[in-house]
């Protein structure tokens, strides 16, 4: 410490030195292209997957997931945000929280429709039902990205901040998109059931 504060001493370094080590900027290419290639495989997947499943909610979901990453991006866009390996795996994280409330609304209008309620009614109770797990998972989630935020260094900020775009947008697209879009069909008659796969029993 006391050669340390001491100020600059008579030192010289090695005209040669011991080691060089250059990183190009070629490294960081890659992995934001390996990371985009891996985020559009994985989307594209669960796109398939979802509407193979739910086949038209699941249609009617994977909507809500497009327009959920259209906005998400749109409102990085807006901020001018940088778009890193972080912010890639919170788009990522972003779809399957959005997939997760649709997956709960999907399972209750089901339930509903077992149960020999009306296609109207059980959209509604569907909705009314998976309400409160779809909030409470949105804002513990959103409640980390604020703390990610505050305390994490630059990349987990920037995944902490994508994180958060995309979970407020999923929720409106969701909880608002996608039930505009089964109350408009309904009541224009073009839908009358919501057939769905059913891998497990009671």
């Amino acid at each position: 410490v006391n050669t340390l504060e001491a100020g600059s001493l008579p030192a010289r370094v090695k005209e040669t030195p011991l080691m060089e080590k250059t990183v190009g900027p070629s490294l960081g290419e890659r992995n934001r292209t390996d990371g985009m290639r891996a985020a559009v495989i994985a989307f594209v997947a669960v796109v398939i997957m979802v509407a193979g499943y739910y086949l038209f909610a699941g249609v009617v979901a994977d909507v809500a997931l497009m327009l959920n990453l259209l906005f998400t991006l749109a409102v990085m866009a807006m901020l001018e945000a940088t778009f890193t390996l972080p912010g890639i795996a919170g788009v990522m994280l972003t779809v399957g929280m959005a997939v997760d409330a649709n997956v709960l609304i999907n399972e209750r209008m089901r339930e509903e429709r077992e149960r020999g309620v009306s296609l109207k009614k059980s959209v509604k109770a569907g909705y009314d039902r998976a309400f409160s797990a779809i909030l409470d998972s949105n804002l513990t989630t959103l409640l980390t990205c604020v703390i990610l935020g505050y305390v994490g260094s630059e990349e987990v900020k920037g995944f902490a901040l994508t994180l958060g775009f995309g979970i407020a947008t999923s929720m409106f697209t969701a909880l608002v998109v996608t039930r505009l879009i089964f109350d408009t069909l309904i009541s224009a008659g073009w839908i009358k059931s919501l057939p769905m796969l059913k891998l497990m029993g009671v």
